[in-house]
């Protein structure tokens, strides 16, 4: 039936007689709960809706009619009581797409089995098994509001519910007066309806769907403080005017508090929470620069308590789209700026992010994760962004060499493009195909933060990324990891590992302003940095390397690299500064360090630092030398020396103008100078531990 042949439809009724030709209509289709499982036959596929659109009642009344048989039940995320869950697999089977406590495994009750299917799946990918007929859907159960002028609205759970009342042959309609009537694509016709059952009752708060985890949680979480870390880590990727994406982990989550320190910021995600509405209500998220949508937050779906329900109903400033539309690659590609955050379970040295199983067990879904990635991916100035912790609850790394038998493959670190976009099948054979079935992915990870840090992936090698992983992996399982990469020759086994076994000065990182006004970034060595200081030393002139080494070098040793970058952050500290101040592509400009001579542990450790030609006279030499000096002596470094060419007019001249105490002498065309750091006016503190700027 077209929308102008339905009779509810204000366009086939006089104003006078819409109200009442309307409700007849509507009124026919009325049921009781006892009435309602007679319209289901035995052997259906029933949906049902999620979460807080879950149709309760209905599900109670379908479970009390013991006539009913050999039912599949197909929801999106599960919560709630669920009586159906606990029926014997002859009277109810379910699929879900998110799996945690209540699904993805056979339980027993009464000495009977129940079954609880996991579908692990991309979200977008829905709507297509629906029009092919592989999610065959005889049954479509939906919460919705009171009809109005010919329309009712799926309130907070659009998710795919419009999919499946497409495809099934039965549309029943739990209709409750407190759902939020929500803008965007939520109305549906009331005609699309082919029976009702009116159940009021306030729409179910986040206490009601999950108990058990918001007893864990209010009980207190012992990693807050390690969330806090990795949210603020997070939170230094993300521009004022970014639009945001979470996924469904819960670790995604922890971010929400430290978004206040941003503004303009835009909104384009799976699910709409308490915590997001108290930042729109702050005006940090207002979407005002957002390139799709502007001016308005997209969702699919939504819980949370009363006041976030109140806040929804009837809000223009809050759209529900469905799920193929928030979660489509394409359509969050064009959103500008596009910061996508998901969380994970695993990752090995390589890249390959695991966010639904560890082993042979599942703890979520694969859901929007992929796409999400993509998009951002794809996004002009876009974010891809894995988040986890560097170690489990059960005190195992996350971060591992080789994932544990049975994972699942969410996210690709690695990328395979054969013939374009899409494989060509004939061109493998059928045990690759069958293999690649399950870890083949367009989507390629970019950053991946723990609170230890971040690692940037994209475009790196192997060698790269196992160096950059173990960088922020917990310090416990540091040495195991370069151990493991090492046997299996990921990496050199010349590698120190020194920067591995210390703690990363992480308060020394800072944004600096040259004297041209230029911003630039700067922070300590990483041993991730081999190529970009090989990149940097190519870029000197032939004059400034000879002042800096004494000698000719056509090229720096791999050694010398690895002396230079991988430094335990005490007796061996370098500071590098890089352009432009964010983003992937940024460049080494300058470099300041000190090293200490591992043969005599008595003498004074010695400073040089280098400037790229094309940055000397911004002041970058005179800045990183004061900075060494300020932070020297939380190292327990009261001493500096420095070997100079008597042509280098430079350096000398820096030495001169920073009023650092010093002595020299002279020897056959090099000047000596020692430091005496003892005395110095430092312009940083040591406060409760950390490094603090006075």
């Amino acid at each position: 039936m077209t929308a102008e042949e339905c009779p509810y439809h204000p366009t086939t009724l006089t104003d006078s007689s819409f109200n009442e030709r309307a409700t007849i209509a509507w009124k026919s289709k009325e049921l009781t709960l006892d009435q309602v499982s007679k319209k289901i036959n035995s052997g259906s596929n029933v949906y049902i809706g999620s979460m807080a659109c879950t149709p309760d009642a209905i599900l109670n009344a379908m479970v009390d009619d013991y006539k009913l048989a050999d039912l599949r039940v197909v929801q999106m995320i599960p919560g709630g009581t669920l009586p159906h869950m606990s029926q014997t697999v002859d009277r109810f089977r379910t699929c879900s797409f998110f799996s945690y406590r209540k699904t993805a495994y056979y339980k027993k009750s009464g000495g009977r089995e129940s079954l609880a299917d996991y579908t692990p799946i991309s979200i977008a990918s829905i709507p297509r098994l629906l029009e092919q007929k592989k999610l065959p859907v005889d049954v479509a159960i939906i919460k919705c509001t009171p009809p109005h002028k010919g329309f009712i609205s799926l309130g907070i759970g659009v998710e795919h519910t419009h999919d499946f009342m497409r495809s099934a042959s039965v549309v029943i309609a739990e209709v409750n007066s407190h759902m939020p009537w929500t803008e965007g694509k939520s109305k549906i016709l009331a005609s699309e309806v082919d029976w009702w059952v009116r159940h009021d009752e306030p729409m179910p708060t986040t206490e009601k769907l999950w108990p058990d985890l918001v007893k864990v949680m209010t009980k207190g979480d012992p990693q807050k403080n390690v969330e806090e870390k990795m949210a603020r880590n997070v939170i230094n990727l993300v521009d004022d005017g970014a639009t945001i994406k979470f996924g469904w982990s819960p670790l995604t989550f922890s971010i929400f508090p430290f978004l206040k320190e941003r503004k303009n910021l835009g909104l384009h995600t799976d699910v709409m929470t308490d915590a997001l509405v108290y930042l729109m209500e702050e005006g940090v998220i207002n979407n005002s620069l957002k390139t799709v949508d502007r001016g308005r937050t997209v969702v699919s779906q939504a819980y949370g308590g009363r006041e976030l329900y109140e806040f929804l109903d009837r809000n223009p400033a809050v759209e529900f789209h469905p799920s193929s539309y928030v979660n489509d690659p394409q359509v969050m590609a064009r959103i500008d700026n596009l910061v996508s955050i998901v969380g994970a379970l695993k990752v090995d040295l390589t890249g390959q992010i695991a966010t639904d199983s560890i082993a042979h067990n599942f703890y979520g879904s694969v859901w929007s994760d992929v796409d999400s990635i993509r998009g951002a991916r794809y996004s002009k100035g876009g974010k891809p962004i894995v988040i986890l912790r560097s170690m489990s609850l059960q005190g195992r790394s996350n971060i591992v060499f080789a994932l544990p038998p049975g994972t699942g493959v969410a996210i690709q670190g690695r990328m395979y493009v054969i013939g374009g976009d899409r494989l060509p099948i004939f061109l493998l054979g059928s045990q690759m195909q069958q293999s690649l079935t399950h870890l083949f992915c367009l989507a390629q990870v970019e950053y991946v933060v723990t609170e230890y840090g971040t690692a940037y992936l994209d475009g790196k090698s192997v060698r790269e990324r196992c160096l950059a992983l173990i960088d922020i992996a917990h310090p416990i399982f540091r040495q195991e990891l370069l151990n493991e990469a090492k046997k299996y020759r990921y990496i050199s086994e010349s590698q120190p590992g020194k920067s591995f076994l210390a703690e990363y000065p992480q308060k020394l990182e800072c944004t600096h302003t040259t004297k041209t006004g230029k911003q630039v970034f700067v922070r300590p060595i990483k041993a991730v940095d081999e190529d970009a200081l090989r990149t940097f030393f190519h870029k000197l002139s032939d004059r400034s390397v000879y002042l800096r080494y004494f000698r000719k070098l056509q090229s720096m040793p791999q050694r010398i690299l690895q002396r230079y970058t991988d430094v335990n952050y005490s007796s061996d500290m370098a500071l590098v500064v890089f352009s432009p101040a964010d983003g992937p592509n940024r460049e080494m400009v300058a470099i300041g360090q000190w090293l200490s001579d591992p043969l005599d542990e008595m003498s004074a450790p010695e400073v040089a630092f280098q400037v790229r030609d094309d940055w000397q006279g911004e002041g970058l030499g005179s800045y990183l030398f004061r900075r060494l000096v300020d932070i020297s002596d939380f190292f327990g470094v009261h001493r500096f020396k420095a070997d100079v060419l008597g042509e280098n007019r430079g350096m000398q001249a820096v030495f001169k103008n920073s009023k650092v105490p010093h002595v020299t002498r002279s020897d056959f065309g090099t000047i000596t100078y020692m430091f005496d750091l003892t005395k110095v006016e430092r312009e940083m503190v040591l406060s409760n531990g950390e490094i603090q700027e006075k």
